[in-house]
Parts: C-alpha cells; sequence; structure tokens
C-alpha cells in the first residue's frame, strides 16, 4: 500500500502478516482472519479514539461495546480519501456508504472476537509478544530494537500502541487456533482423494537442458570491450552455422565464469535460467542453435538438447502439501461457521 501522508503503509501490513505467520507457519488461507487482522491494523497505525475525545455518534452497540462513526472512519481513513478524490456527488455518496458498512461489518467482527477472547481468559503473553516482535524485526530485515523505532517513528506509532496492537492479534490468533484450527482434522484418505483429483497442483516444474556459451563483459564495459566480445560471439556462431559442434566451439570462444563448463548440457528449471535465455530455450526448436542473446552479462549462445514437461509428483512426496492444502480449505469453511455462530448469539444493534 503506498504512502500518502497518513498512517497506513506496507509496513503496518507487514506488522500483521509477520505475527500471523509466526504462530503459524506454512500456507494460510483464513480470508476472514486476514481481514480482521488488517482492521486492527488500521486502528493501530491510523489512531485509535484516545481517551478525553469526545464520541461524535455511536453507529453500533456489541453487547457491551460501542462502536463510533469516528472509529468507522478512521479505519477506512485511506480508502474515504480515496473515494472523496475518485468520486463526485451520488456515486461518491453511495461509495462512501458502502465503504463505511464494510468497515463497520469488520469492526463488529473484531470486536465480537476480541469479547470471546476475553471470555475464554485468552491472552498474549510477555514472551509472545516478544517473540512476534522478534519474528517481526527479522521479516523486515530489521537488526536492531532502534531500527524498529526508528521505522516506528517514521509511522507515528507509540511503542505503546505497537505493542498493543500485537498482542490484540496474538491474542485473536490464539482464539482461532483454538476454536476453529484445533477441531479441523484431515485423514490420510481425505488427502489421497484430494491429490487424486487436484494432480495438476503436484506437478514438478518443467525442465530443459540446453548448451550454453556465453562471452562475457566487464560489469562496467568500455566500448572496446563490447566490440571484442561481439566480435568473438559472432565468430562462434558462424563456426556453428557451418556444421561445427556447440560443445568443440563453445570451448574454444567462452570466457567469463561459465567458461569451464560451457558447451556442456545443463538441466535447468523453470525459473532458473536468465529471462532473456529462458524465453528463447522454451521456443527454440530442438538441436537448434539460437541467435546471439545480449544481456548485461555478455553476448550466449544456446542450444535446447531436450524439454521435459512437469511430472506429477508421486503422493508420498506432495503428502503434506495436499494435507495442508485441504486443512486451509477445511480451517476456512469451519472460521465461517464459526464467526456465525458467534453474530447468532450476540446482541448487535446497528444505527448506521
Amino acid at each position: 500500500m503506498k504512502k500518502a501522508g497518513f498512517r497506513v503503509s506496507g509496513f503496518a501490513f507487514r506488522v500483521w502478516r509477520a505475527v500471523r505467520e509466526s504462530l503459524y507457519p506454512g500456507p494460510h488461507t483464513l480470508n476472514p482472519v486476514l481481514m480482521v487482522g488488517l482492521a486492527i491494523l488500521y486502528g493501530i497505525l491510523i489512531g485509535s479514539v484516545s481517551e478525553g475525545v469526545i464520541l461524535d455518534r455511536i453507529v453500533a452497540v456489541v453487547n457491551d461495546d460501542v462502536i463510533t462513526l469516528t472509529e468507522v472512519q478512521e479505519e477506512g481513513l485511506q480508502t474515504i480519501r480515496k473515494i472523496v478524490q475518485e468520486s463526485l456527488g451520488e456515486e461518491r455518496e453511495r461509495r462512501l456508504r458502502t465503504t463505511e458498512r464494510q468497515i463497520l461489518d469488520e469492526l463488529i467482527l473484531r470486536k465480537l472476537q476480541l469479547q470471546e477472547a476475553k471470555k475464554e481468559k485468552i491472552e498474549a503473553t510477555a514472551a509472545d509478544v516478544r517473540s512476534a516482535i522478534e519474528d517481526l524485526k527479522r521479516r523486515n530485515g530489521l537488526t536492531s530494537d532502534e531500527e524498529l523505532q526508528a521505522a516506528m517513528s517514521r509511522e507515528l506509532l507509540s511503542e505503546e500502541q505497537f505493542r498493543k496492537g500485537i498482542a490484540e492479534q496474538v491474542a485473536l490468533t490464539k482464539l482461532v487456533a483454538r476454536q476453529v484450527r484445533s477441531k479441523v482434522v484431515v485423514l490420510d484418505e481425505e488427502a489421497r482423494r484430494y491429490y487424486d483429483e487436484h494432480q495438476e497442483q503436484f506437478k514438478d516444474i518443467p525442465q530443459v537442458k540446453i548448451r550454453h556459451l556465453l562471452v562475457a563483459v566487464p560489469q562496467q564495459p568500455t566500448r572496446d570491450d563490447v566490440l571484442r566480445a561481439k566480435s568473438r560471439i559472432e565468430e562462434a556462431q558462424v563456426l556453428m552455422k557451418l556444421g561445427a559442434k556447440f560443445s568443440t566451439v563453445a570451448k574454444q570462444y567462452a570466457d567469463g565464469p561459465l567458461a569451464s563448463s560451457s558447451g556442456e548440457i545443463w538441466t535447468m528449471k523453470r525459473g532458473e535460467l536468465a529471462p532473456e535465455l529462458e524465453q528463447t530455450a522454451l521456443a527454440l526448436p530442438i538441436g537448434q542453435v539460437s541467435g546471439i542473446i545480449t544481456n548485461p552479462a555478455g553476448f550466449h549462445l544456446i542450444q535446447v538438447e531436450e524439454r521435459v514437461a512437469g511430472q506429477v509428483l508421486p503422493f508420498d512426496q506432495v503428502k503434506e502439501a495436499a494435507r495442508n492444502t485441504l486443512f486451509d480449505q477445511k480451517a476456512e469453511a469451519k472460521f465461517k461457521e464459526w464467526v456465525q455462530t458467534l453474530k447468532a448469539k450476540a446482541s448487535v444493534e446497528m444505527k448506521m
């Protein structure tokens, strides 16, 4: 998210993501939980209604807690400003009403979950908060407390606000773990059935076998460096067109860090080659020598020996991946049921 003169920024989202991933490593798809987490962080970073501020208007009562219009507007400050900038008249009013209602729904869900966590006596310990903060620092490349303080200062975020937000999110994550995730079970036969029905998800990365010749140029080449390298690769290309073996020419003309292995067959997975080389390798007919490919490293020629399509991996090799995917799908459905249960037994009065 771009920073546009207010406190919400990409740093806020990294706070939420780091806390969530530190507690639940691996793939996750609990989008409703994510929405709650983002709502919490919005509130932290743009400032909640502080003590002594007059509440302008109550827009919802959630059991014994109230939500004010100011809270709703502050939660969605960036979105609301964008709507004001982009629209006029009736369209602006319609978009504002829709956005405010969406934000209010998220705030209500947040209140319900915080109330449930309090009822279950779930809270974040000091150790939990320290661990989450250390993980946050690691994921954001912050090597010291001083760097973290500087990041908070740039966001106009006090340490008290920061720690409070981390503690709330850790508590909610614990709550969801206890009341949702702990009740989800994936049997071996379910994982196997999912694998059988979704084999496209479990294919190995396609591979290409190539021979490669590089005539390198320095990192900051002179005009003479470029001309020399270009002349050399052109000579190699002519010899190959006259029938010389790629491997023989490559060993004679290659230079740079790859010279010793030039002309040998390399087996490369998609994504391992430089983009310029990969694009050519995927389209070049088998056995044909490419045209000259240029990139910052220098001048290249390649020859494709074989392309191997991605094969479906054995079940035993991807069993945990299948289980994790199915677990997250079940957990998301369970989460939605749980949220509906929270809402059904709560007293929620809308005034907006």
